[in-house]
């Protein structure tokens, strides 16, 4: 019997409703919010680095109100599991 050989997928292609945001570890919350502010996508996924100052429950409730008032349906991303339970906290779609 032959090895089957691995699937690889190819990264999907983001469409103009959608963008990646990184964010710096020294954003502050209204840094943050003003890139939202900036974008024109609909759909965005915010990468957020495990040395943020992005740490306080208020701060993801108040990114997550700001999200919605802008029409938009943003995921967060981190290695941190701290920053992953506040965000799903605040009512973030939250992806590792």
């Amino acid at each position: 019997m032959a090895a089957k050989k691995p699937i690889i997928k190819e990264p999907r292609q983001l469409h103009e409703n959608e963008q990646v945001v990184y964010i710096d570890p020294e954003e502050n919350i209204t840094a943050v919010r003003q890139k939202l502010e900036h974008i024109e996508a609909q759909y965005v996924a915010l990468i957020v680095p495990p040395q943020t100052h992005l740490r306080g429950q208020v701060v993801w409730k108040l990114l997550y109100a700001r999200a919605k008032e802008l029409g938009k349906e943003v995921s967060i991303v981190s290695t941190d599991p701290q920053i992953r339970a506040m965000a799903r906290s605040a009512r973030f779609n939250v992806a590792s």
